[in-house]
């Protein structure tokens, strides 16, 4: 297993489920794309080295969908913020 010794993974996944809430992301393509966004914008600005192993950290966000959903409280009965 790799780990991200420079980044913590939780705090990442936090500001995605807040940028997801202020942006209404409900399905999960788009959650994966904000995912990507998130990492990228973390290289860009230097918050994160670009030795990390980024494609990683990224499927294991991508991987948090259900978190994500139990997160902003969504269901079947509720499927839109």
């Amino acid at each position: 297993m790799v780990e991200f010794l420079n980044v913590d993974k939780q705090s990442i996944f936090e500001e995605i489920v807040e940028r997801g809430r202020e942006q209404g992301v409900t399905s999960q393509e788009a959650y994966n794309e904000l995912c990507d966004d998130v990492v990228t914008e973390k290289l860009e600005v230097g918050e994160m080295d670009e030795d990390s192993n980024t494609i990683g950290l990224v499927e294991q966000l991508k991987g948090r969908w259900v978190d994500f959903v139990e997160a902003l409280g969504l269901d079947s009965s509720q499927p839109q913020l």
